[in-house]
């Protein structure tokens, strides 16, 4: 039996931010020299998946694919194959009886924008949060700001929080897949870019200003996400933007490729992967003045207000005009992301679980000299 089990759950659920660093994390745990004392558990019908991450897997329990399905699974079968071992869990949820294991919790946006999601939501993701601080799990995120936001909000020391930061090379690994250019009617460097989910805090719709700007120079302003509601309030998709949905990996990197640059409004984030995304293909970037987005991009992109949306597109359309400003940025952004890679990541966590490691090997020989 592994030291170390892995909650797969993030496998069956669609791919955004918080299951992407789930999956590429998992990957480079797969390609490190510990890779046998890992163990994904995962529900049936994961399998396929399972296989590309190139862990070893224990298919247990029955269907997840709901939201109480998901969290009977993790409370009921999960919780049972974990008994005894150290579970690690990556998308900001665990079973509410675990006593051994890890959480990573990626923002406290739950505490910090309460109103941008369902109310039944909000609750169930505050209360396993403090949870996680009284049962003693470790407790690790991605950045500077969220680990200060996180202990203000559960009254934590913020030294029981390690910071991990996500990789972005993922996003180099895909083949551009350039057909969506003309499935969409793009032409390259002929729009900008940006990506965000149906969410309030994603801002949208202070682009309007911007579209319409962008507009009347011959330029499009496309939007890359999910646009189906689920877990957050109603939020204004804004007007003018030009909406793809959600696309491939290789249609993305494209996408990022060819655009004029990206711009990224969002008014909450715990690290800011897209922009960053972006910045390692060499897309010049745009981006809300926010601590963790300063915290993550430095000085290789432009800021501005997310709440003014005249700042938005004074400052968006005089990158896009600008194309100096557009390569000298596309230039320090491929040298920002350089050292953001999976395996660092991965090395860094085998560095938090080694004390476990350790704890782990202790009790085998006991149990076996007994």
């Amino acid at each position: 039996m592994t030291d170390f089990c892995i909650n797969g759950r993030f496998l069956t659920q669609p791919i955004s931010g918080v299951q992407r660093v789930a999956r590429q994390l998992c990957r480079a745990l797969a390609r490190s020299p510990a890779k046998d004392s890992f163990s994904l558990v995962i529900p049936p019908g994961a399998e396929a998946e399972a296989d590309r991450i190139g862990l070893s897997f224990e298919i247990v329990g029955g269907a997840s694919d709901t939201l109480l399905g998901g969290i009977l699974w993790e409370n009921r079968a999960l919780a049972k194959a974990a008994r005894g071992r150290y579970l690690i869990n990556l998308t900001n949820r665990f079973p509410v009886a675990l006593k051994r294991g890890a959480v990573l919790i990626h923002d406290a946006h739950v505490f910090d924008l309460p109103s941008t999601y369902k109310p039944v939501f909000g609750f169930f993701y505050r209360s396993l949060y403090r949870l996680a601080v009284t049962r003693g799990l470790d407790l690790v995120t991605v950045s500077e700001f969220s680990r200060a936001r996180l202990s203000q909000a559960l009254g934590i020391d913020s030294d029981r929080w390690t910071i991990i930061k996500s990789g972005i090379d993922h996003i180099l690994e895909p083949e551009p897949d350039f057909s969506v250019l003309q499935r969409f009617g793009l032409v390259p460097e002929g729009y900008l870019l940006t990506v965000g989910a149906l969410s309030g805090h994603k801002n949208l719709a202070a682009l309007k200003l911007l579209a319409r700007g962008l507009a009347e120079q011959g330029h499009e302003l496309v939007a890359v996400g999910d646009m189906s509601p689920a877990v957050y309030a109603g939020a204004d998709l804004g007007e003018g933007l030009k909406h793809v949905g959600q696309v491939s990996d290789g249609a993305l990197r494209a996408l990022m490729e060819n655009a004029r640059c990206f711009v990224f409004p969002s008014q909450y984030e715990g690290f800011g992967l897209p922009p960053l995304e972006a910045m390692a293909l060499g897309c010049p970037v745009a981006t809300s003045d926010i601590a963790p987005l300063r915290e993550a991009c430095g000085e290789a992109c432009i800021f501005f207000d997310p709440d003014d949306p005249e700042d938005i597109a004074e400052r968006v359309l005089a990158l896009s005009n600008d194309e100096a400003q557009r390569l000298h940025l596309g230039n320090a952004g491929r040298e920002v992301t350089r050292n953001l890679t999976w395996d660092h990541s991965a090395k860094k966590w085998l560095d938090l679980l080694s004390v476990a490691s350790k704890s782990s090997r202790v009790l085998r020989s006991n149990s076996h000299s007994t």
